[in-house]
Parts: C-alpha cells; structure tokens; sequence
C-alpha cells in the first residue's frame, strides 16, 4: 500500500460524500455503513477532513457531512498529505528512513523515479476522478 489505511478511508469517504444524489448531507452512521468503514475512525478522519476545509457539518436533524468544494477541485495528493503528512512518500522503501542522495540506499534511485510518478498521478486525478457522477 503506498499510503496508510486512514488515508484510504478518507479517500473513500469523500467519493462517499461525492456520490451522494442529492448533494445534501450525510451521517457518519450512513456513510460508515455504505463505506464498510467503522464510525469511530470515520469520526477522526472528518475531524480532519473538516478541519482542513474539505468537508463542512451541519449538527441536528437533517444534519451531517458534506463536501465543501468541488469533487473535482480536490486532489487524491492534497488528502494523502492532510492525512499522511508533507512529502508522504519521502522515506525509503528500503529501510523506512528518510533516504537521501548523500547516503543512498541500494534502492534509492529506483525509488526516486517511482515516487515522483505516484504524486504525479496522484496530482493529476481528483475525487470526482473515482465518484460515480
């Protein structure tokens, strides 16, 4: 997996939020069952997610989550490093460390190239990329 299990739920819960027919608000009990995410960790991650400005809730009845911005305004890259840090992709493939040019790792190279076209790709497609609508 190139990113964490948190970030795969994010990612999954905004296509979540993306998908919704009518654009209106969703539970973290609806999408957490919809999604086969559990609520507790869905809860943290919108904690995030809200935090950030990507989503926004509306408390009562009626009430819940729902995107803040365009499907296609929001980056597969911006949520992996909302959830999994700046330069998530940084440390060696190797070892786990941070690998630099100056102390190589035998696989250093290889893994330059290789994390330079995972955040281009993941630059490049967007939530809507992978909603249904």
């Amino acid at each position: 997996m190139i990113y964490s299990t948190k970030t795969r739920y994010a990612i999954q819960a905004l296509v979540g939020l993306a998908n919704l027919k009518d654009a209106g608000y969703t539970t973290i009990e609806e999408l957490s069952e919809a999604a086969g995410i559990p609520k507790e960790f869905l809860a943290k991650i919108f904690q995030e997610l809200s935090k950030h400005g990507l989503i926004k809730s509306k408390p009562g009845r009626g009430g819940g989550f729902k995107l803040n911005e365009s499907p296609a305004k929001i980056e597969l890259y911006k949520v992996v490093e909302l959830i999994d840090g700046p330069e998530p992709f940084s440390n060696c493939v190797f070892d786990g460390n941070r690998c630099h040019a100056n102390n190589p790792c035998p696989l250093h190279d290889e893994w330059v190239a290789v994390r330079e076209k995972i955040v281009d790709f993941l630059k490049e497609n967007t939530i809507a990329d992978l909603s249904e609508k």
